[in-house]
């Protein structure tokens, strides 16, 4: 009894490791790119794209888990590897299995996207040796990176489009939720002695400019309708994202103790389902 339990726990443990939520939304924002590239009825190359980027997205996932392995013990001892589901090693083998094989299907559908692949998992290798325990410059680099999910979905579609507008929109988004995280695992980043920008500067100020970066992606988001580019159609999922990107951003800056940065980094992934809807409703209308 106690190896088949120990064995469920184990498959549970590889298949929460890579979040599969976020792999889908990884999938879903290739297809929404290759959407606004102007392609309506996805081709096969895309929906290869997007599940070599989902690949990508789980082997990420994985990696940072191992390299966070200490700090998680602190800040989320409920994910597989500091709950004891995993072993350091397998995490790794799996993330190194999964970010082969998203590199080998983005080269089988165009070597163009296999280079993008590649570049994206060096900067994935960059970000957890170095990067992630830095100010900034970690922040800076994961929000490139989800970014690079629209422009990855275009280049499978053969041309850009207008998936610079939700590659701008991701990267403003993730760079405020990722200074939130921060503000969330600042315990666990202190006892292991990083230098993220809540403990280079303070958490009020952290939290101030995770809120004005907030504030700033809901004024740009109404630039699209604004400027004749997206209809009525895109208003109204946007008005939902825009509620919430507010609400964020007053209770980062006035009742941060009431909430914690836990909360208001999970809720605010329904932020991101909601503006990836917004910009398909804007190119269908």
């Amino acid at each position: 009894m106690n190896t088949s339990a120990s064995s469920l726990r184990a498959l549970k443990g590889q298949i929460l490791l890579p979040r599969p939520l976020n792999c889908l939304i990884t999938a879903f924002s290739v297809g929404v790119g290759a959407f606004a590239a102007g392609l309506h009825l996805l081709p096969p190359e895309v929906w290869w794209a997007a599940l070599a980027a989902a690949l990508l997205a789980g082997a990420g996932n994985g990696l940072n888990d191992v390299a966070d392995l200490e700090i998680d013990r602190i800040n989320r001892p409920q994910r597989p590897l500091p709950a004891g589901h995993l072993s350091r090693r397998t995490a790794l083998v799996q993330s190194v299995v999964l970010a082969l094989a998203g590199i080998g299907i983005a080269w089988w559908q165009r070597p163009a996207l296999g280079g993008m692949a590649l570049l994206v998992t060096a900067a994935l290798a960059l970000y957890d040796l170095w990067l992630k325990r830095t100010a900034l410059w970690g922040n800076l680099l994961v929000s490139a990176l989800a970014a690079a999910a629209f422009p990855f979905g275009a280049l499978a579609a053969g041309q850009l489009g207008r998936a610079w507008i939700p590659a701008g929109f991701a990267f403003l988004f993730h760079l405020g939720r990722e200074i939130i995280k921060d503000l969330e695992d600042v315990e666990g980043d202190r006892a292991q002695g990083a230098r993220t920008l809540p403990l280079r500067t303070g958490a009020p100020f952290a939290a101030a400019l995770a809120a004005g970066l907030l504030l700033v992606l809901a004024v740009f988001t109404w630039w699209p309708w604004l400027g004749g580019i997206y209809g009525w159609p895109y208003l109204v999922p946007v008005l939902g994202v825009d509620a919430l990107l507010l609400w964020t951003s007053w209770r980062l800056l006035h009742d941060r103790a009431a909430m914690p940065g836990a909360q208001l980094s999970s809720r605010l992934k329904w932020g991101m389902l909601l503006g990836l809807l917004a910009v398909v409703a804007g190119e269908v209308g």
